[in-house]
């Protein structure tokens, strides 16, 4: 069928399911045939209850079944002249695009494409719908699951995401005891009842899990200041903000599980690990006595023991081993193998994290819960975290989660405290954008305004750059961080941006600005980034250290060793400092640090210290020389090539770009100089990046290299470009 045809039919579906009714600006809801045959009553209501919020809907029956049809349709209702859509939702059986060649778009969603299991190596991505910009190659459908449709991200498409429209999830799947459309029917009249509510955003829980962000209590200690400034009102005597961590119960799940079936809670932000029916939240009780340090070890070495023998270890063999190696009695593990045994250790194991099975009896009631975890938002399967949230008889609306793994250190809150001035929930993933990031739920619910004086949704679909421009001395810290984005957005900035960062009292504020001037390859940037080693809030710190390595200018080789040196650094911070560490060379780290050292007073073992430091610098900067051997080897064997290079996509080694570049013109291997042309990309932030973005170009146009190569080296270029050079 071609593309006129396609559009031609997605008008005529449109007109028949309009309402008629006039709005300013109009929301999109895609539903398959059969889950519309079975809930269409509550379709229409819940359309009804779109139209109250001041937009018109359009119900689009999906007959055709294939992205790229609804993708033209989506297209055709965004650039109409009356009532484009802002948003859409995408309800039921909907196609689901599962993009590939996009890795540098994900936060951590790094994998070898070149697997079998195509699944496993695309992301679930609703931005090929919401962000129109995008340019794609369709694949295959997936035959074994054939609503999931690869596309290939094009070489001359935009390298950003920058969605156009907000988007939304809303696909249940069955249950033992209850069909997805009965599942579908109950989630919608929820909705429908709770958008009746006059509910302001006014308590709020965040959670940390074990092993997340190093568990460190200095960022979540910084993360509850932030969220004063998100919601200023709740500075008030009244609790309206409540952390659980970890570490505070053994079994910590049901106070967490109670905590967000209280009905009076409106947003729940979990950081935790996660798998698609998982949530990730305790490891093993920590000892406090040596009652339980003794027990602990019985945990590890029953734990040890049965999965030796799992893997075909006798368990004499493996029983005997532990005996030696840990000098241990050996009537320890008489009860190893009983049922009574078995039986306590598989139910403690499952008391630490919290299952999909659990939500036959959680009932979670705070309205948007914001899952700060990987493949929660896994959509792809019949069941998922995220979606057992929203499809179940509590009161959840939203979640927000990612459809395969993310990276801890990223900005997971951005724009927050908007939806307390009413933003619709759709806007917070449209205007924090990542393939994996998703909004499961309604999109367009919102929260009652604590302000009436700001209409943000309806300021959001317009270009005011000298509205904005007002909203930098906002009351609202939500509304100058926004504005920032917005002045950003429409013009050459750096100037101002730094001002801002310099001068601005407010955290996400100052967060804002650093992250928009990594949009600049100027003096402003580097001035930024000396800055937000030492700054105040500990995000800043932390993710201006991994700034700090993804520029690698040579200039910031002195704030790098007073970050170093300085004695109580947050474990994050320290983390990714040292990894920031390993883009620079070795020598001038030194050099810097002994001229910075002999000042340092504070150190009572001062040349014990001194000898530490020594050790950490060499270490962190001689972290990827190896790479440079392996690659300088011919007689390498090719996997560990091919691991190299896919190791400098996270890790931008500055200093051997020269080689790197090199390296690819006289390898004459079509797979190192395709994986290479990639990796490539990853040197977007790098002060080297002009050089750089010469040699791509040249690449790129050359007939020299494959058209494979040729291509991979023109979306590296686009990344490059996409930046404000000098």
């Amino acid at each position: 069928m071609n593309k006129s045809r396609i559009i031609l039919l997605c008008i005529l579906s449109v007109l028949a399911f309009m309402n008629i009714s006039a709005k300013n600006r109009g929301f999109a809801i895609f539903i398959d045939p059969i889950s519309y045959k079975k809930v269409r009553p509550e379709i229409e209501q819940y359309a009804q209850s779109i139209e109250k919020q001041g937009l018109k809907t359009f119900i689009i029956e999906d007959k055709w079944g294939i992205p790229d049809s609804i993708r033209a349709c989506i297209l055709q209702l965004y650039t109409q002249k009356n009532y484009p859509i802002e948003g859409a939702v995408f309800i039921g059986d909907i196609p689901i695009p599962m993009i590939r060649d996009a890795q540098h778009m994900t936060t951590a969603f790094k994998v070898n494409q070149n697997l079998k299991n195509f699944e496993r190596t695309a992301v679930p991505s609703d931005r090929f719908y919401d962000d129109l910009n995008l340019k794609f190659t369709f694949i295959q459908q997936d035959k074994k699951k054939p609503n999931l449709f690869y596309y290939s991200l094009n070489a001359d498409s935009p390298q950003r995401l920058e969605p156009v429209i907000y988007s939304g999830r809303i696909k249940p799947g069955d249950t033992p005891t209850t069909s997805k459309y009965e599942r579908l029917k109950a989630y919608l009249q929820k909705v429908v009842r709770l958008k009746e509510e006059q509910n302001k955003v006014d308590q709020l829980l965040y959670f940390s899990g074990q092993g997340y962000n190093s568990e460190s209590q200095l960022a979540r200690i910084d993360e509850k200041e932030s969220y004063y400034e998100y919601f200023p009102w709740l500075k008030q005597q009244r609790n309206g903000i409540q952390h659980i961590d970890h570490l505070r119960d053994n079994f910590i799940k049901y106070r967490m599980m109670a905590e967000i079936q209280r009905n009076d809670l409106d947003i729940a932000i979990l950081h935790h690990h996660g798998a698609p029916g998982k949530e990730y939240l305790n490891r093993y009780p920590v000892p406090r006595n040596a009652k339980d340090n003794l027990e602990s070890a019985k945990i590890f070495f029953r734990s040890k023991i049965r999965s030796a023998v799992d893997r075909k270890t006798p368990a004499d063999t493996a029983i005997a081993y532990y005996v030696r190696e840990y000098d241990v009695p050996k009537d320890w593990f008489d009860d190893i193998f009983t049922k009574a045994s078995i039986d306590s250790d598989s139910i403690r194991d499952y008391q630490l994290d919290l299952h999909i099975e659990d939500f036959d009896t959680y009932k979670p009631n705070a309205r948007v819960v914001l899952l700060d975890a990987c493949f929660n938002g896994a959509f792809n399967n019949d069941r998922y975290i995220a979606g057992e949230y929203i499809f179940n008889s509590g009161n959840t609306v939203v979640a927000i989660a990612n459809s395969v793994n993310v990276l801890q250190d990223k900005w997971t809150d951005r724009n927050l405290g908007l939806l307390g001035l009413g933003m619709r929930i759709g806007n917070m993933t449209k205007y924090n954008p990542y393939l994996e990031s998703h909004t499961i739920g309604d999109p367009t619910y919102s929260f009652s305004s604590h302000d009436a004086s700001i209409d943000i949704n309806k300021v959001l679909t317009e270009k005011n750059t000298g509205y904005w421009k007002k909203q930098l001395k906002n009351q609202y810290p939500a509304m100058q961080l926004m504005a920032i984005q917005q002045i950003a957005q429409n013009g050459n900035c750096s100037d101002f941006l730094l001002n801002t960062f310099k001068t601005n009292p407010n955290y996400i504020v100052r967060l804002g600005c650093m992250m928009e001037l990594s949009r600049y390859d100027d003096d402003n940037f580097v001035s930024c980034l000396e800055s937000a080693t030492e700054d105040s809030y500990e995000l800043i710190q932390r993710l201006g250290c991994i700034l700090v390595g993804k520029n690698g200018d040579p200039r910031l080789i002195p704030a790098v060793i007073r970050s170093l040196i300085r004695n109580n650094n947050g474990k994050r911070v320290e983390f990714q400092l040292k990894s920031a560490m390993g883009m620079f060379e070795t020598e001038p780290l030194l050099d810097e640090f002994e001229k910075q050292f002999a000042e340092c007073s504070i150190y009572l073992n001062k040349a014990e210290k001194k000898a530490y430091f020594e050790s950490f610098i060499r270490n962190a900067a001689g972290r990827w020389d190896e790479n440079v051997q392996v690659l300088s080897n011919r007689d390498s064997k090719p996997k560990d090539v091919l691991f190299c290079i896919r190791s400098i996509r996270n890790n931008p080694i500055h200093a051997e770009l020269p080689f790197l570049i090199d390296f690819f013109k006289n390898c004459n291997n079509e797979e190192y100089q395709l994986l290479l042309a990639e990796a490539f990309g990853w040197f977007e932030l790098s002060y080297k990046s002009p050089e750089l973005l010469q040699e791509l170009l040249k690449i790129s146009q050359d007939n020299k290299y494959s058209e494979k190569v040729r291509n991979e080296a023109l979306k590296s270029v686009n990344r490059i470009t996409h930046r404000k050079h000098e």
